[in-house]
């Protein structure tokens, strides 16, 4: 009898051990799971960063320090100008490396501050401690992406000219609605009022699709092109034809990231087709 109870007490000792063995095992295998998430929407992946970016940073000694960089996809070329100091091109060459958000680079054997956080279009020059810097002059630490616009076959070596991508600020800004659900929205003639979607810098916006005028809040993360619409309000007159307004405000409240180059806007929801796309009213 006691033999009896001596290895019912045994096997249930088992049991629990390899009970809480499993816990163990499934904490652990949880734990892990979080810690390899990927943010599909940070900068690395979800931006077309590769490209060249001029700008004229402050310069303490200078007029300016006239800036460029050529991003490829794992090196960089670096040159800069001390305007009104010297004439000289410093040039650097070397590779670089992202930060574990995907959000900023590194440009190995380039000297401090040596760190850039990467936008839609534009690299923000960062400070010796790799923060954004702020203030008043916060605005001139920016290098914008240039785009090749044409060719000059006069030079036989064909020199390629560039011209700056307009830097829009995406909170102070019009649209004009040019596709939904991939269908061309045309031009109203004898409608005066655009259709489309302005945002103020204030987190609000207003839109428009035909009848209603449409409002709500807004919120943007920059850095991995994330946008959420909220509390949309609409007047409430009764039109001919509403299906074009009622699609667009659908659309309003599934999009969760854009695309913006300065000229064009494309709202999306995770990785669909784009849902909205826009021009620039200037």
């Amino acid at each position: 009898m006691k033999k009896s109870l001596l290895s019912l007490a045994i096997i249930a000792l088992t049991l629990t051990s390899c009970k809480n063995d499993s816990e163990k095992q499934e904490e652990t295998i949880s734990m892990d799971s979080t810690t390899v998430q990927i943010d599909h929407h940070n900068a690395k992946i979800s931006l077309d960063y590769i490209g060249t970016y001029k700008g004229s940073l402050p310069c303490a000694n200078c007029e300016a320090i006239e800036t460029t960089i050529l991003l490829s996809e794992d090196s960089y070329v670096k040159e800069t100008v001390y305007k009104g100091k010297s004439k000289e091109v410093f040039k650097e060459t070397g590779t670089y490396t992202w930060n574990e958000a995907g959000n900023t680079i590194t440009l190995l054997n380039s000297a401090v501050p040596n760190q850039y956080f990467v936008g839609e279009n534009v690299l923000f020059h960062l400070d010796a401690d790799g923060k954004r810097i702020e203030g008043d002059l916060a605005s001139k630490y920016q290098l914008s992406k240039v785009e090749i616009s044409e060719v000059s076959v006069s030079n036989p070596k064909k020199e390629v000219k560039i011209k700056e991508v307009a830097l829009v600020d995406l909170k102070n800004s019009k649209w004009r609605l040019v596709k939904l659900n991939g269908k061309i929205i045309e031009k109203n003639k004898d409608n005066k009022k655009e259709f489309g979607i302005n945002f103020n810098p204030e987190g609000r916006f207003s839109a428009f699709a035909g009848c209603n005028n449409m409002a709500g809040s807004y919120e943007l993360k920059v850095d991995v092109s994330r946008v959420k619409f909220s509390k949309v309000i609409s007047t409430m007159m009764a039109c001919e034809d509403m299906l074009t307004e009622q699609e667009f405000a659908k659309v309003l409240e599934m999009v969760d990231n854009y695309n913006f180059d300065g000229k064009t806007l494309k709202l999306n929801r995770a990785k669909m087709a784009t849902l909205a796309e826009f021009e620039i009213i200037k």
